[in-house]
Order: C-alpha cells, then sequence, then structure tokens
C-alpha cells in the first residue's frame, strides 16, 4: 500500500515574514529621495515655520527643515528596507502606513519652508475638517446605496440639485434652515428615480448614474439661467458659525472642533449614527444582507427590492444636504457646475473607508486636508510646486485610489446585480 509522503504546506501565519518587493523598492526609493533633496536643496539654515493662529497668536514655531526631511526621509526608506529583507504580515500595513505618512509629512515641511509660506495649524486643520463635510457626506449616501445593493455614480447629481434647491428655496421662504431641507428632498427625489429604475425594472445602474448626472447638470444650468432674469432668487444665504463658548478657545482642539458650522456638526453625527443602525440594528443586518446575499434575506421574509428602493431614496437625503454644502454652507449664490466633479470624489473616498461609515470619515478628513494644504499653497505663492498642479491635487489623490494603489477593496458581493424574487 502507498504511503503518501509529502509534507503539506507550513501555514502562514500573521507573524511570520513575508517579502514585499514591489511596496519596499518604492518606499526605499521615496526614502532616499528625500535624503537626495535635504542634501542638494535644503541648507542648514532653512526653516520650517508653524503658527496657532487663533488661539495662541504669539506662538511661531521654527523647525530645521533639514534635519526633520532628513530623519522622514530615512525612516520612509529604513521601512521599504524591512519590507524588502522580509516583514512580519501582521505589521506589513501599519509599517506601510507610517512610509507613506512620513513622506507627506517631509513634503508638508518642505512646501512649507519656502519664503512666505507658514503652516498655520488651526486654521488649515479646521479648514480640512470644514472642507470634507462634502466627501462625507457624498461616500455615506453610496456607503448606504451599496451596502443594499445598488451602485450610485449619481452623487455628483445629488450635489448639484441640492445646491440649486436650498439656494432657491432659501430665497422664496426667507429661511437658509428651510432651504437645507428643500436641498434633502431634492437629493431624495433624485436617487428615488434612480431606485425605481434599479429595482422595478432593472436598468443598468451604471447607466442610470451617469445620465442622472448629466440630467441634473443640464437642469442646474437651464435654471440658473432663468433665474439670472429675475431677481432675488439666487441671492447668496449662509449660516453661521457656531462657537462653543470657552471650549472654542482651547489650543488646535478648540478651532478644529468647537468653531464650526452647523453642516460639520451634522456630519460627524451622522457618521456614528449610520454605523450604529448598519452593525447594531435589525435595519442594518437586513441592508447589509440584501448588499450581500439577496437570495438568502428574500428567504428569511425580507422584501428585497421594497428594502433596496427606500433605502436609496433615504440615501438621498443626505446626498442632497451634502449638496447644500456648496452653496449655503459657503454663503455662495449656485452657479454653473459648481460641484467640480467632487461628486465622483466622494465615491473615492467610499472606497477608501472600505464602505464603512468609520473609515469613510477617515477617507473624508484626508481628503478634505488635501484640498485645505493644496489652497493654502496656492494662496501663499509657494514656489515649490504651481498652483495649476496643487488644484488638481485631490483629483490625483482619487486616481490613486480607484487604481487600487493604497490596497485593494473589496465591495458588497450584491452590489450592482438585479434581484427578482425567487433567484438563487
Amino acid at each position: 500500500m502507498a504511503t503518501d509522503t509529502q509534507v503539506p504546506p507550513a501555514f502562514v501565519g500573521g507573524s511570520a515574514p513575508a517579502r514585499h518587493m514591489k511596496a519596499g523598492v518604492t518606499h526605499a526609493v521615496l526614502g532616499l529621495f528625500l535624503i537626495a533633496i535635504a542634501f542638494a536643496v535644503l541648507g542648514d539654515d532653512r526653516l520650517t515655520h508653524i503658527a496657532f493662529d487663533r488661539t495662541l497668536t504669539d506662538l511661531d514655531w521654527a523647525l530645521p527643515t533639514q534635519g526633520i526631511v532628513l530623519a522622514l526621509g530615512a525612516i520612509t526608506a529604513a521601512i521599504g528596507v524591512w519590507m524588502v529583507l522580509g516583514i512580519p504580515q501582521r505589521r506589513f500595513k501599519p509599517a506601510g502606513a507610517t512610509a507613506v505618512t512620513a513622506f507627506v509629512l517631509a513634503i508638508l515641511i518642505w512646501s512649507y519652508s519656502e519664503p512666505g509660506a507658514v503652516f498655520r495649524a488651526e486654521s488649515i486643520l479646521a479648514g480640512a475638517l470644514f472642507l470634507a463635510v462634502p466627501y462625507l457626506f457624498g461616500a455615506l449616501s453610496g456607503v448606504v446605496c451599496e451596502r443594499s445593493g445598488v451602485i450610485n455614480i449619481g452623487i455628483e447629481g445629488q450635489f448639484l440639485m441640492g445646491a440649486f434647491t436650498g439656494v432657491l428655496v432659501a430665497n422664496i421662504t426667507g429661511n437658509v434652515y428651510a432651504g437645507m431641507v428643500g436641498a434633502m428632498l431634492a437629493g431624495s427625489l433624485s436617487t428615488m428615480l434612480l431606485a425605481l429604475l434599479a429595482t422595478k425594472y432593472q436598468v443598468n445602474q451604471v447607466v442610470v448614474g451617469v445620465i442622472l448626472n448629466l440630467l441634473a447638470l443640464g437642469f442646474t444650468s437651464f435654471m440658473y439661467d432663468q433665474l439670472k432674469k429675475a431677481e432675488g432668487l439666487n441671492d447668496a444665504y449662509g449660516i453661521p458659525t457656531l462657537t462653543w463658548g470657552p471650549l472654542a478657545d482651547i489650543p488646535v482642539i478648540g478651532p478644529v472642533l468647537f468653531q464650526q458650522k452647523l453642516v460639520v456638526y451634522v456630519g460627524l453625527v451622522l457618521v456614528f449614527a449610520i454605523w450604529f443602525l448598519l452593525y447594531r440594528t435589525r435595519w442594518g443586518l437586513r441592508t447589509r444582507a440584501v448588499g450581500e446575499h439577496p437570495a438568502a434575506a428574500d428567504s428569511m421574509g425580507v422584501a428585497v427590492n421594497r428594502l433596496r428602493f427606500w433605502n436609496v431614496t433615504a440615501a438621498g437625503l443626505i446626498s442632497g444636504f451634502g449638496g447644500a454644502f456648496f452653496t449655503i454652507a459657503n454663503s455662495l449664490a449656485f452657479n454653473k457646475n459648481m460641484t467640480a466633479g467632487l461628486g465622483f470624489v466622494a465615491l473615492a473616498v467610499m472606497i477608501v473607508g472600505r464602505w464603512n461609515p468609520l473609515g469613510v470619515l477617515v477617507g473624508a478628513l484626508i481628503f478634505g486636508f488635501t484640498t485645505k494644504i493644496a489652497q493654502d499653497l496656492d494662496a501663499s505663492g509657494s514656489a515649490l510646486v504651481p498652483g495649476e498642479f496643487l488644484q488638481m491635487l485631490p483629483y490625483a489623490v482619487t486616481l490613486v485610489v480607484v487604481a487600487g494603489l493604497i490596497g485593494r477593496a473589496k465591495a458588497p458581493a450584491a452590489d450592482g446585480v438585479p434581484y427578482n424574487p425567487g433567484d438563487k
């Protein structure tokens, strides 16, 4: 009788070292690039100024640019070498995140060492949180839709409808908060059409989303031309900044968290509310079931298409509210195509967040920080990076995200797949 002498492969656990050649070489090259820049471009007398411009106005930190860039470059290169030689699998992602963070910090330190550039910490961080708002609302709307199994490409159109309707309703009623409600309803009506076509008529959801974007762009552009002929229908309305008394005077934290507009606090509350609903309630369990395995949910008595319809319709309230950011939150009148493609960036934020509201918050903050840094460096006239490149920086980050260079993200299994009752 023959005996099987084949030795089974050894189990590779999270503590077993593994080589990651591509990532390691990339990080090593980036680290060596920073080290070369530190020696070739940055002198010993180069300083990076950090100011606390809202609370500790007399405090100005002057950091040695060359030394910090050298240290951060060495960290990045060392992590790259570690990955090439072999790194425990469970430490790969934290190490990669550390290397990327070190590289980005080095570039920021270098950029803000240019003449006339000052890193105004409190204004930049507060502005980054505020600019994260549209990404946050758009991505949360996408999370609710795609967790339900419906692809929502139409966030850009929902932003436009919310921005336009918010201003129009605010002008008609004379109440800015009525305008924000109007923005929510406009976004919901837009997604209701998507929900109807996706569930009842089972039209291709990506195509429907693109068409709804074009429809919203055409409709709002036409209405904008009509409103220009009428007085008092497209005047700017704004909401005040909320200040939480003495809490707003806490260095760094105060201006960032306790001196913001209402939309910021609504967004933060919504993140945790949607996370709780998705992962701690019966509705959330059913929603995730119809997005992952609708046949199993159907067998348990869940009306799959009905739940998808109402979830997508409700998600439009979120993206419509996000549309009000472009007009009411910024005290601006409506203008043609003023969302500038940020609805598609919100989809990238959803992917970064792995379809999880808490992950979406992190992704939105990253994109908000990127946008704010680009604006600040462009305004300071930094000679290091051209202003045109800075303006396209958030979109360049989007390309990096959708290309999967930050890691592969797996969408819900039934995302975009129509369902007929009784299917298996």
